[in-house]
């Protein structure tokens, strides 16, 4: 995205000779690209810790469920009838 804000700035800026005025769109042009970029970094980043957020908690989850199948098989008791 900043690449093509970058272009459409460029193209502008080698069409102002041609054009009286043109240089100050271009900055505009490339300026809002900028900013859409900066947005889209941040969204990009929130996203990125909530995945790893949630990555880190299906993991504690997944092990603390092996752990509770392992204490579940340790405290298992079995009784045999004593023969008389």
């Amino acid at each position: 995205m900043e690449f093509l804000a970058l272009l459409a700035g460029a193209a502008i800026v080698a069409a102002s000779p041609l054009v009286p005025g043109l240089r100050p769109t271009a900055k505009k042009v490339v300026a809002g690209g900028i900013a859409v970029v900066d947005v889209a970094r941040t969204a990009v980043a929130v996203a990125g810790e909530n995945w790893m957020d949630l990555v880190a908690e299906a993991k504690a989850e997944r092990a603390a469920e092996a752990e509770a199948r392992a204490a579940a098989v340790e405290t298992i008791e079995i009784t045999l009838p004593e023969d008389a």
